[in-house]
């Protein structure tokens, strides 16, 4: 086996033989010393406790004290278990286990007597006063309550909780103090502002008294509306949307609880499109406050031409990212899964530029710019293979941007198995900042997701428009509608799979779009793709539905089918 020698005979002859010439020299010393007549001293330590008894409950703690023969105490002693001999670290001890405990304690090569110490079981200490029936301890019934001021609505309760002796009680009664009257249940809520006073019985004892203190309803005056739009003149192709914002004085978005009026009618939703030109006048109301009027004109298409659009800040040759794996599709390297990891990082990337562009810092430690350690395009894409496990199952692009910004795995419920996860404790890069920065951005809204899973957010999945099943009798212009409503408030990453029977599964980023103005269709998408070799580049992909179904098809550096889009709201998108 490993890690043994055999030695030979001659050795441990030898060994022999010098053990009786060392024999023989040390008693030799031995008589030496004897004739100096200097006497031997034994050094002598002790090791002492403060108790001998502890409850074993975890916290309470025997304090050991060592010192020598003449008192001194010595501080670089140590104490050891009396079974194993293993060290404490430090000189107390403590246990959430019953039993006795034996230690003793060494000082250079000086060792001291056993001390034991017994650790009972936690309500076993028989010298306890409150077990003595003739001797028992009066109770004290402490009663409190949260919160002690309520706003006199009616609805908002003060609860009341008892302890007996620091235990809770579960059983008692509260009374109003006033008129010695019992609540109906343990709380309390009223209608009236003023001053109340509580008191509980249990076990026929009276508890202390606690105040409640109901303050009056404020009732908040409506504030002036103000209605906005994205734009004021858009095309009459049903497709170009106007985006509608409705604030209140001082700047409060009120927009979800407002109602606007188009040319008297009242609109389903927040923005306007149409197919008929015309100008249009608008207004919202919320509750009894009316906004500001305005209009929006529809122009006529008259031509047949088309509209290239890209995300903000991005151009066809600026402003763009394409993170490449450095493993070659269905191979076995580390990143051969991570497409959503590489598409994630475009995204991010691109959001954290919009986020500096306007005067903001990054966030410390937020990775920035391009990689040093795996020498990726993005150093972004360095922590998604830092802090992922089970990258080889893949994962999707709003779990690998939201998990980047908020530290939330929303595939959690997913087993290990199926797919990667993120370590425990790692990303959410602007958690910090995240609630002001979430509370201008654009929610994706019921009914876009094909799931109904909650919340829906700034970045959600989308693919209702294809083979999963549903009914829309254009997916293309379901598709369209979704790009185009994707870019107005960000951008877009989108899963495509290798064939029509939909085999496979991979991640792109959009960065942008090309639309006919006459007919709405989306007809060109912009597209960094992360296995399209190790050099950035924007891959130009034409879009069709494919002959004699329902399926989008798009040609160009591959032929993909696009089944699913994952669309991320830009910084300050909903305030656009």
């Amino acid at each position: 086996m490993a890690g043994l020698r055999v030695l030979p005979y001659i050795y441990y002859t030898t060994i022999y033989n010098m053990k009786k010439i060392l024999f023989a020299l040390v008693a030799l010393l031995g008589f030496v010393a004897c004739d100096t007549n200097e006497p031997v001293v034994e050094q002598k330590i002790n090791l002492l406790a403060d108790k001998s008894e502890i409850v074993a409950d975890g916290n309470d703690v025997v304090t050991f004290t060592v010192k020598s023969a003449d008192g001194e105490v010595l501080e670089d002693a140590t104490i050891h278990f009396a079974d194993t001999h293993e060290a404490l670290e430090g000189k107390t001890f403590k246990t959430k286990y019953a039993g006795e405990y034996s230690f003793y304690a060494m000082h250079d090569s000086a060792k001291s007597e056993v001390w034991t110490v017994v650790a009972k079981e936690p309500g076993n200490n028989n010298d306890d006063p409150n077990d003595d029936p003739d001797n028992p301890v009066k109770k004290e019934y402490v009663l409190s309550v949260s919160p002690a001021t309520i706003v006199a609505d009616g609805a908002e309760k003060a609860v009341f909780t008892l302890k007996v002796n620091g235990a809770s009680e579960a059983n008692f009664e509260v009374y109003n103090a006033a008129d010695d009257t019992q609540l109906a249940a343990n709380e309390f809520s009223t209608t009236v502002a003023g001053n109340y006073s509580f008191y509980a019985m249990c076990e026929g004892e009276k508890s202390n008294s606690v105040e409640v203190t109901a303050t009056e309803v404020i009732v908040e005056q409506p504030k002036p509306i103000t209605l906005t739009a994205s734009k004021s003149t858009i095309k009459a192709n049903g497709v170009d949307i106007a985006q509608l914002t409705v604030t209140e004085e001082g700047g409060a978005d009120v927009t979800n609880a407002a109602t606007i009026f188009v040319n008297g009618g009242a609109l389903n939703g927040k923005k306007f499109a149409t197919t008929t030109p015309g100008t249009y006048t608008l207004y919202a109301t919320n509750g009894e406050m009316k906004s500001n009027e305005i209009t929006i004109t529809a122009e006529e298409v008259t031509n047949t031409g088309t509209t290239t659009v890209f995300a903000e800040g991005v151009t066809l040759t600026s402003g763009w990212y394409d993170v490449n794996k450095k493993s070659t599709p269905n191979s076995s390297g580390a990143d051969a899964m991570m497409c959503w990891a590489a598409s994630s990082s475009n995204i991010i990337q691109w959001f954290q530029d919009r986020y500096v562009e306007d005067g903001n810092t990054l966030p410390s430690g937020c990775p920035n710019g391009t990689s040093s350690k795996y020498d990726y395009e993005l150093q972004i894409m360095d922590v998604f293979r830092d802090n992922w496990d089970n990258l080889a199952r893949g994962n999707w692009t709003d779990g690998g941007v939201i998990w980047y910004f908020e530290g939330r795995d929303v595939y959690e419920t997913n087993s290990k198995e199926s797919c990667a996860h993120p370590r425990s404790g790692t990303g959410g890069y602007f958690k910090t900042q995240w609630s002001s920065i979430y509370a201008n951005m654009f929610k994706y809204e019921n009914g876009w997701a094909w799931y109904t899973g909650e919340p829906y957010t700034y970045a959600t999945e989308i693919n209702n428009y294809n083979w999963r099943g549903s009914s829309v009798a254009d997916p293309l212009m379901k598709f369209s509608e979704y790009i185009v409503n994707a870019f107005e408030h960000g951008m877009s990453s989108m899963a495509v799979a290798m064939s029509s029977n939909f085999n496979g599964a991979h991640a792109v980023t959009i960065w942008g779009y090309e639309i006919d103005n006459a007919t709405g269709y989306v007809t060109k998408l912009y597209i960094a793709d992360s296995d399209d070799g190790s050099t950035p580049v924007l891959q130009h992909y034409t879009v069709s539905p494919e002959s004699g179904n329902s399926k989008i098809v798009l040609n160009g550096y591959n032929d993909y089918y696009p089944f699913a889009l994952y669309p991320v709201s830009g910084y300050n998108s909903a305030v656009k």
